[in-house]
């Protein structure tokens, strides 16, 4: 191999190191930009959560949950009959989650874009698996589409036993 030669392959091979780091970089960024967008959190006190939470409720009027637990059973039940047979006209932009942690006194309000839940293979999404709070579509068979025939509406409203709180819905 001439010189010439081994100096185009070296640039060559430095080039991609740099575009690789280069791409490498704007994913980090990119995903600390997204959680800095749609994650925040907050220590509060369990007053100020109890009113976050009752005005989120507000906007429901008496709408009942989606997704029910049961006494005694943590396993969620999706409540079919929540479900319309026409479908809702409505598309819906985002999935909220409001959680307190009354242990560690922290608020916390995510917001996921539905484009994104969108993208989910074959449209199976699971989170909330965290301190006895187990959301999975694979046990509960709920979809993206049953989120969007239901349209906007309160999916999860639930207080475990150690006095924190979750509350999740579509709009």
């Amino acid at each position: 191999m001439s010189q010439n030669s081994r100096k185009t392959w070296i640039s060559i091979v430095i080039a991609c190191v740099i575009i690789v780091g280069i791409l490498a970089v704007a994913a980090v960024g990119g995903t600390a930009f997204f959680v800095y967008r749609h994650v925040q959190s907050q220590v509060t006190p369990s007053e100020n959560a109890e009113e976050r939470f009752r005005e989120a409720r507000e906007r429901f009027g008496g709408q009942q949950a989606l997704l029910e637990f049961t006494r005694g059973d943590d396993r969620p039940r999706v409540r079919r009959d929540a479900l319309p047979a026409e479908g809702s006209t409505v598309r819906l932009e985002s999935l909220r989650v409001l959680a307190y942690d009354r242990h560690e006194g922290k608020l916390v309000n995510v917001s996921i874009p539905f484009w994104l839940l969108r993208l989910a293979p074959a449209n199976k999404f699971s989170f909330l698996n965290d301190h006895g709070i187990d959301f999975d579509s694979d046990r509960v068979h709920l979809t993206i589409e049953d989120l969007e025939r239901r349209g906007p509406g309160l999916i999860l409203d639930q207080t475990d036993r150690w006095g924190s709180r979750v509350l999740v819905w579509t709009e």
